[in-house]
């Protein structure tokens, strides 16, 4: 085991590794470059899918009548790569399934979002 190795396990042990693929003796410029080509081509499809889906429902109104369903955030590229992720590599679940937990999370994040500048506007 080499020097550098030895040094990158501490590291890693002591949870001060950074992930950084640099610092890997084994990596070329042309590895490297690789890589990175293929994070940001994976990085532009997840943000064009993101754009391509329809936008969110407005806020509910206020009256107290109206059944509106709930608000959603916007698709963000994580929820696009968690949405894949699970479509494409099934858990032992279905897909509705999965698609109401995404609901569930856009909403919750959408109502966290709005809680929170209210909050902000009251002590601004």
């Amino acid at each position: 085991m080499s020097e550098h190795a030895r040094k990158r396990a501490r590291a890693v042990l002591r949870g001060r590794d950074d992930g950084n693929i640099i610092l890997l003796p084994d990596r070329s410029y042309r590895g490297w470059y690789r890589h990175i080509t293929l994070v940001l081509l994976a990085s532009a499809f997840l943000v064009s899918l993101c754009l391509q889906a329809p936008r969110p429902l407005p806020a509910p109104s206020e009256d107290p009548r109206a059944q509106p369903s709930p608000p959603l955030i916007a698709l963000t590229p994580s929820e696009v790569r968690h949405l894949l992720t699970h479509l494409f590599f099934p858990a032992p679940t279905a897909a509705p399934l999965i698609c109401h937990w995404s609901w569930f999370r856009r909403t919750h994040q959408y109502w966290a979002g709005y809680y929170h500048r209210r909050r902000r506007a009251k002590t601004g």
